[in-house]
């Protein structure tokens, strides 16, 4: 598992809080990219749909589908929680009083795990899914080979 380079430090000082946001907001950024990359390949399963449920194994197949529905789920899901937290981060910098310093520790600490989890879960989903396409891609090359060579 990779190792999490954190700021998380329990201290209850603006700087923290503002080191905890900009920390969110990097995290905002990571997800944002691989948001985007699970809509491209949400798009190659799309548009190789009918040639990959023809072509390959379908157990194999259906695993690896749950997975990236799992993955597009917990990636919106860590969005909504970060979301909220940098609210709330924003609210404490600003002046509100009403906190409680180990529950946004806490917090903060479950959402770089998280990112940090899904990160990991991300890479794999990714090549199964890219590994997939190609073998479709594959089989329609070579049956077009064949076609052209009759």
């Amino acid at each position: 598992m990779e190792k999490v380079n954190s700021v998380l430090d329990k201290s209850t000082s603006r700087e923290t809080w503002e080191l905890y946001n900009q920390e969110c907001e990097k995290l905002k950024s990571d997800l944002a990219c691989h948001s985007n990359e699970l809509h491209f390949l949400q798009e190659l399963l799309d548009r190789y749909f009918e040639e990959i449920v023809h072509n390959e194994n379908l157990d194999e197949v259906r695993e690896s589908l749950m997975r990236f529905q799992d993955l597009c789920y917990n990636c919106g899901r860590l969005k909504k929680r970060l979301k909220d937290h940098q609210d709330h981060l924003i609210d404490i910098i600003k002046g509100s009083t009403n906190y409680d310093p180990d529950m946004l520790f806490q917090e903060q600490s479950w959402i770089v795990k998280c990112k940090s989890s899904l990160m990991k879960d991300f890479k794999t989903v990714k090549k199964e899914i890219l590994n997939i396409a190609n073998n479709v891609i594959q089989i329609n090359k070579d049956n077009n080979d064949i076609v052209f060579l009759h």
